[in-house]
């Protein structure tokens, strides 16, 4: 009897191996193709995250519960958010199910907080629905828990003047408003009156603030310093002055339009803080406080944390009808009740703040009050004095009368310098082969281009005609300078003035103006700037550095800030250019427009400028003595710049 062959055969091997696949049986290892658009979900999805809102989302279940869950996860991390990167997408067999694999980073310049969370899809009714659980924000979240940021206050950082010790600091102040929860409704409109005009405030816009601000509210009006409020306070029904500090200088007057002002964050302050700024924050509003900001503010702390959620908040959520708990994990338990949701917590990543950095200046204090004592009594007048350090260019002291406000022209105002600019005049000419003995013509008057020009009323008659470059610089004689127009090209002009600090923008870190000097094509507008006329423009801080340059022999830039003492880019002063200026303003104490000042410094130039319709002038000083280089200014021309210098060297 035959035997039979057992041993399948190959192709019966086959065919139940093709039966398996079309059956669905094959255990794993062959899957169907994914539904389309997976990865363009779990890209949508971590944009959501990292915007701070899941609400366009294709969500599974309950939508309207899902995007209140996430907002009470995240809602106590004060506008925080992630950057997010799916790593990847894991389908299942039959593709219509995935779990996406996220990595969230939280981005401190202390430190950046990473951790992997994960989020289950399902592809219905043609599209791919996340199926939302508090898990996808962080992986230990559950639906009673949420995360919780707590934000730590740097110390604003000092301004220091130049022997380290605070000018800007915390000092004392009140905060005077009032406190709607001690009046009635009908009582509201006549405080907010009584108090306006107490502190001397616009009364309309704060009485309407007061009447649109909520029930328990407190409405700032004024803030004052220790001293400054006013005793009838008492009798104004819900008026109250809180204590509290701010970073502020010795008085509301010391150097204001150069250190500037400090107050609390704005909406725009905080929508432009990129998260470093939050409300009640203390920020720089302007001058140096604004400008050096961030480096005084300094970096808050965090500390983020899993909290409870409030009962109010339970309560607000719908009955969950899927349960999407994530599965238990190794921390800590942090769903149990309590009544302080901070009371159970568990820390996930902290930061330390990290101080302001001090701003150290060059100021000092004690010739600043003096620079501010001199020029206070000229209150119509806008009266300006700034004083260097002649050898190393540091401002010493920048002070403006009362006039200015609450601007510090004299380091930013821009006003034609007169015959100041006959230095730099000179140097060109200089440039050009001239000496102090060589002849220039100070003709009684000079036509350029059409245009007829004449020297000031008071000028000498006998010193016209020929006369030596160093006559005409200590008379001040204007013709001298437009007929040599001629010779010097505007770029040669513009060069010169450069060398000696003029019309070069430099970044100093504070509100400084160093001049402009255009190069113009007109011959009339070329010859009005070489003697400071026409287009030329300057500051009183710009012209103390033509005194400085002249006297130290080499281009000497004011600055205020240590560590951002500009350096020179002009062509360098030689020493004999340097030697022919310091005889020419030396010449000008001596015999020519500031004899007044001998004895006080030992070189200057004047200059007076003519403004508006040219029945006006400014009048200018700009010089130096062994200490100081020094520049005043009196906006209306009554001498008040020379008797400025004199008060404080003499003084």
């Amino acid at each position: 009897m035959r035997r039979l062959n057992r041993k399948p055969s190959r192709f019966l091997i086959y065919l139940l191996a093709a039966t398996m696949v079309l059956t669905g049986c094959a255990g794993g290892i062959f899957k169907s193709k994914p539904a389309p658009g997976g990865e363009d979900a779990a890209g949508q999805l971590a944009a959501a995250l990292a915007a701070g809102s899941i609400n366009d989302l294709p969500l599974a279940g309950d939508k309207g519960r899902a995007i209140l869950d996430y907002q009470q996860a995240t809602g106590a991390l004060d506008g925080i958010r992630p950057r997010v990167e799916v790593e990847t997408v894991d389908y299942s067999d039959s593709g219509t199910e995935a779990i996406v694999q996220l990595n969230q980073s939280y981005d401190f310049d202390q430190g950046s907080w990473s951790y992997t969370s994960s989020a289950p899809m399902s592809y219905l009714d043609n599209q791919w629905q996340i199926e939302w659980s508090p898990s996808i924000v962080h992986p230990k979240l559950t639906q009673t828990t949420r995360l919780h940021d707590e934000r730590t206050s740097p110390h604003r950082g000092a301004i220091l003047d130049n022997q380290g010790f605070a000018i800007v600091e915390d000092r004392p102040v009140y905060r005077v408003g009032i406190d709607k929860t001690l009046l009635d409704p009908e009582q509201f409109e006549s405080s907010a009156r009584a108090l306006a005009e107490l502190v001397e405030i616009d009364a309309d816009p704060y009485i309407e603030q007061v009447m649109a601000s909520g029930p328990q509210a407190f409405v700032l009006a004024i803030t004052l310093r220790e001293g400054q409020v006013p005793a009838e306070l008492d009798s104004i029904l819900g008026a109250i002055a809180i204590g509290t500090t701010l970073p502020l200088a010795p008085s509301s007057t010391f150097a204001r339009g150069l250190l500037g002002t400090v107050g609390e964050a704005t909406a725009e302050d905080i929508a432009e803080g990129n998260n470093k700024i939050a409300p009640g924050d203390i920020v720089g509003k302007s001058g140096l406080q604004g400008i050096h900001d961030a480096d005084l503010r300094g970096l808050p702390g965090h500390t983020v944390s899993i909290i409870e959620r409030s009962e109010s908040q339970l309560e607000k959520l719908p009955p969950q009808v899927v349960d999407a708990e994530p599965q238990p994990s190794s921390s800590p338990d942090t769903s149990s009740t309590s009544n302080s949701p901070t009371a159970d917590r568990k820390v996930l990543f902290a930061v330390a703040p990290v101080n302001g950095t001090p701003l150290q200046l060059t100021l000092d204090t004690d010739l600043q009050r003096k620079a501010e004592s001199i020029v206070a009594p000229y209150g119509d007048n806008l009266v300006m004095l700034v004083v260097l350090d002649k050898t190393t260019g540091g401002v010493l002291a920048a002070a403006d009368s009362p006039a200015a406000g609450v601007q510090s022209f004299s380091t930013s105002g821009a006003y034609p310098p007169g015959s100041t600019m006959k230095l730099s005049s000179s140097l060109a000419l200089i440039r050009q082969g001239y000496t102090a003995d060589s002849s220039v013509d100070c003709s009684s008057s000079a036509t350029i281009n059409g245009r007829v020009f004449k020297n000031h009323p008071a000028y000498p008659t006998a010193l016209t005609g020929m006369v030596p470059l160093d006559t005409a610089v200590a008379a001040s004689c204007n013709t001298a300078f437009l007929n040599a127009s001629r010779e010097i090209s505007a770029k040669q002009f513009r060069s010169a003035a450069a060398s000696l600090g003029l019309g070069v923008d430099y970044d100093t870190g504070f509100g400084a103006f160093y001049g402009s000097v255009p190069e113009m094509d007109d011959p009339v507008e070329h010859a009005a700037g070489m003697i400071g006329q026409g287009q030329v423009l300057m500051s009183p801080l710009a012209l103390t550095a033509e005194a400085a340059s002249v006297a130290n022999g080499r281009t000497t830039i004011p600055y205020l800030v240590e560590g951002l003492q500009p350096t020179s880019t002009a062509q360098p002063l030689s020493a004999e250019e340097a030697a022919i200026l310091r005889d020419l303003m030396e010449q000008v104490v001596t015999r020519g427009t500031a004899t007044q000042m001998n004895g006080i410094l030992q070189g200057a130039k004047t200059g007076t400028a003519e403004f508006g319709d040219a029945s006006q002038s400014h009048s200018w000083i700009v010089g130096w003595n062994d200490q100081y280089a020094i520049c005043a200014m009196s906006y209306n021309g009554d001498g008040a710049d020379k008797q400025a210098v004199i008060d404080f060297i003499a003084g």
